[in-house]
């Protein structure tokens, strides 16, 4: 007994050698500042989405969505999966203990009996198995880890599927809402259109003016309803899309505020540059991927090692069912085997390789995921400022195009003037107004991109 404690001891011992490479997250250097902002400590992904979008019927489209939504229950049931699958490799670590019982009978004839070549008998047994595979080399420590980092990369995963479903549902929901207005803009303008072609109409059966003004005013109406059903055919489009997200059949969006009446932070605080790759959780997945398969390196050599076993039973055995639990029924044995690769063809070497080279690949895909993540950031900033300030000059150009078409239907009703001034005029007017409202949207837009790129508050 103590040549098997000294030599368990020694096994144990000898498991410290830890085999394989250590990680060590791959040098991307953030930049010292955002090139289209100033350093600041705070972040708007200090602020949850309810916090940022102070519109209730959208915190409720969001609610639900992330409630509801398939891709992101789907994402949920990954990490349950992982984290079963972690609690499965871990148990390799430890013993495996299970039992078995046996009742049996002999029966030989008794010619073969007499010459000793059998027996007449019972037997009957009751026993439990351990067996234990001692991590020397670190095997089973490196797919536990990697085991963890699947299960951590599942939940990052799921984290991710959250900030984009949040931002595609606000991104869809400003779009409703900016159709919406372009739609009211078309329709008023063709209200304003058809009231004027009957001014004409009566002005051209009085002789009062050519039949091209009463054409070109006609064209003007035309064009407006034509505009309608095309916008309505994308509305219907967009709420399509939103109900897919919300996990239901197509149906009727509620709406709350209007884009122009939406309230957003005045300042949008981006923090600094080195705090966006804790904040991503598409970068923190990539780490864990990158971790994950960095372990699997380490499995991989450990394969080129022997390993050491231990097995054994203990148990009760006995010819005579009244005799099993008997002091003397009692046996029992212990047994170590190492086991190990002599020649493999290479076999073993091909697969550290084979694992050392798809970690070179997570590596490089977490390289490229931290700089997509400061391409987003400096993108979605140079949109929010760049949208801000158009919404600024398409709202200037819209009140010009109003006075310009007041003035230009006075010169024309006072005769100073043609209708072509007046085409020009409705025309500059209504198309400036769709775009003044499709500005507004994009603007809200980019914001729900800024707050995604930057990681999200959700």
């Amino acid at each position: 007994m103590k040549k098997l404690f000294s030599f368990i001891l020694i096994s144990l011992l000898v498991s410290g050698c830890l085999v394989g490479p250590k990680y060590s997250r791959p040098v991307v250097g953030p930049p010292a500042v955002y090139l289209n902002d100033s350093i600041k400590t705070d972040s708007i992904t200090n602020l949850k989405w309810w916090e940022v979008y102070q519109d209730t019927v959208l915190q409720g489209l969001i609610r639900t969505t992330l409630a509801q939504n398939k891709d992101l229950l789907t994402a949920v049931a990954r990490v349950e999966e992982a984290k079963a699958v972690y609690g499965f490799t871990k148990a390799n670590q430890f013993p495996f203990v299970d039992y078995s019982a046996r009742a049996g009978v002999t029966k030989v004839n008794e010619n073969a009996s007499q010459s000793g070549i059998g027996f007449d008998g019972n037997l009957f047994s009751v026993v439990g198995n351990v067996s234990w595979e001692l991590d020397l080399w670190g095997k089973l420590g490196h797919a536990n880890r990697a085991a963890w980092a699947d299960f951590l990369a599942t939940e990052e995963n799921r984290q991710a599927v959250i900030v984009s479903l949040v931002a595609q549902v606000a991104q869809f929901y400003f779009a409703i809402r900016g159709l919406d207005d372009r739609i009211e803009i078309s329709k008023k303008t063709l209200r304003s259109r058809s009231e004027y072609l009957k001014i004409i109409t009566l002005r051209f059966e009085k002789g009062e003016v050519a039949e091209l003004d009463k054409l070109q005013a006609e064209q003007l109406e035309y064009e407006a309803a034509a505009t309608i059903p095309s916008l309505e055919r994308e509305l219907s489009g967009v709420e399509t899309a939103l109900n897919v997200l919300l996990g239901r059949l197509p149906g009727k969006i509620n709406r709350g505020l209007q884009n122009v009446t939406q309230q957003l932070p005045p300042d949008i605080p981006t923090g600094l540059p080195s705090q966006l790759l804790q904040r991503r959780p598409d970068v923190r997945f990539a780490e864990q991927n990158l971790i994950s398969q960095t372990e699997q390196v380490g499995v991989a050599v450990a394969l080129r090692f022997p390993s050491l076993s231990l097995t054994g039973f203990a148990g009760l055995a006995s010819s005579d069912l009244s005799n099993l639990i008997d002091g003397n029924s009692f046996v029992g044995s212990i047994t170590g085997q190492l086991a190990g690769p002599v020649f493999r063809f290479n076999q073993n070497k091909r697969r550290v390789e084979a694992a050392k080279a798809r970690a070179k690949q997570f590596a490089f895909q977490y390289e490229q995921s931290v700089l997509q993540a400061f391409g987003d950031v400096e993108f979605s900033l140079a949109q929010v400022s760049t949208y801000k300030r158009e919404y600024s000059a398409r709202s200037m150009q819209v009140i010009a195009a109003t006075k310009s078409l007041e003035l230009s239907k006075a010169l024309y009703d006072n005769g100073y003037t043609s209708f072509l001034q007046v085409l020009d005029a409705e025309r500059n007017l209504y198309d400036g107004e769709l775009v003044q409202a499709l500005t507004k949207q994009n603007q809200l837009i980019a914001t729900v991109q800024l707050y995604k790129a930057l990681g999200g508050g959700w």
